[in-house]
């Protein structure tokens, strides 16, 4: 709390000091601030977030037993790696699997033979959402559910006007809608246990990405989900935590899955639209997809362990985001600038590999024709 203090009274003294600098002073002096105003932002920014994960704040955990955690989206990356810490950490896990015979699930089953079931779950579909409702009920027995995490998504990259409307009904559906269904049906084992729903949001859900504005709406509806049952839980005692990661390498970020996407939309997308853009653009935008893609984090245990610390400990918070000291700068940066300056450096950025649609290319050689 007094590191969050000292901060924001350094930052808010730099932006007035910079502030001043603008309408005041000659423009060599302004630059002068400017740059020193973001290195000392950069700093204070920098040595808080230092300070305070060097701190050891003594913490209370929750005991595992007889209670059960259910997870979705156990098939591979962060879920399979929460079930597995949770089943060495002593709660009887419910693993909600897309593939129930397939080698996530099967690994998954080896490795924690015992205190362990696989469940059959597509999260788009009642009647599976139905099926496991119904077997978590029948097994628990004298056990507790105490959380539930909905992890299950996807995502899909492609510009919006590129391919069919299947690209944001999918993930829409997965990733909120089925955040939705699943915690409909599950939220009243929760009654007994006063437990807690963990909810898997992102970044993007807050901060629009060019080129993954799909995915970026159905976090972002996951985030307005997890802020409204939270308040309408309170009445239960049940708490609902979102946890916000930057981009992890994840099975969700594979390149040549998101490329295989990307090639089928363009292939959906009309006549008329293809040409605006021609193949060139198409070119630009793979080597865009491949920066974007490129720029995951393969510390996927961080967000593991953000999870685990909201399914285990005693006091979480509401929300916990998960990112490096780059991004959290560049986050923060996003929402202190001007919109529209963002706008142009996000267009600088795609333009710098996509280069621009052959349609404005046609209109620059028309104009230097004249």
């Amino acid at each position: 709390m007094i590191l969050s203090v000292l901060n924001y009274i350094v930052l808010n003294s730099i932006i007035y000091g910079a502030f001043c600098a603008v309408i005041w002073f000659p423009f060599a002096t302004r630059l002068a601030w400017i740059i020193l105003a973001t290195i000392c932002f950069y700093i204070s920014v920098s040595i808080t977030n230092l300070l305070w994960n060097k701190i050891n704040i003594p913490k209370a955990f929750e005991e595992p037993d007889d209670r059960a955690v259910f997870i979705t989206g156990c098939d591979s990356g962060f879920g399979n790696k929460l079930a597995r810490r949770l089943h060495a950490y002593g709660f009887y896990v419910y693993a909600g699997c897309l593939f129930p015979s397939g080698p996530g699930a099967s690994e998954l089953k080896q490795v924690c033979p015992q205190n362990l079931e696989i469940i059959k779950l597509d999260v788009t579909k009642d009647e599976d959402v139905e099926a496991a409702r119904i077997q978590v009920e029948r097994s628990l027995k004298n056990r507790q559910l105490w959380a539930l995490v909905n992890n299950a998504g996807i995502l899909v990259s492609t510009e919006i006007e590129m391919g069919d409307m299947k690209a944001f009904t999918r993930q829409m559906d997965i990733n909120c809608m089925g955040t939705v269904r699943v915690t409909k049906a599950f939220v009243p084992f929760l009654r007994q246990s006063k437990g807690r729903v963990v909810n898997v949001g992102s970044l993007a859900g807050r901060y629009c990405i060019p080129g993954m504005v799909g995915y970026s709406m159905s976090k972002a509806a996951v985030i307005s989900f997890s802020e409204g049952l939270r308040r309408e839980m309170k009445k239960w005692s049940i708490d609902v935590i979102s946890i916000e990661p930057h981009l992890f390498k994840t099975n969700l970020c594979n390149d040549e899955a998101q490329k295989k996407e990307l090639v089928k939309a363009w292939e959906q997308t009309p006549e008329q639209i293809r040409k605006a853009y021609g193949e060139c653009y198409l070119d630009g935008y793979q080597k865009f997809l491949d920066k974007i893609l490129g720029s995951a984090r393969p510390q996927i245990d961080r967000v593991v362990d953000t999870m685990m610390m909201a399914v285990t400990e005693k006091f979480v918070g509401h929300t916990y985001t998960v990112m490096g000291d780059v991004e959290r700068i560049r986050v923060t940066l996003y929402d202190y600038l001007p919109v529209r300056l963002l706008d142009a450096v996000s267009h600088q950025l795609s333009v710098f590999y996509t280069g621009q649609p052959a349609f404005i290319k046609a209109l620059y050689e028309k104009k230097k024709a004249l």
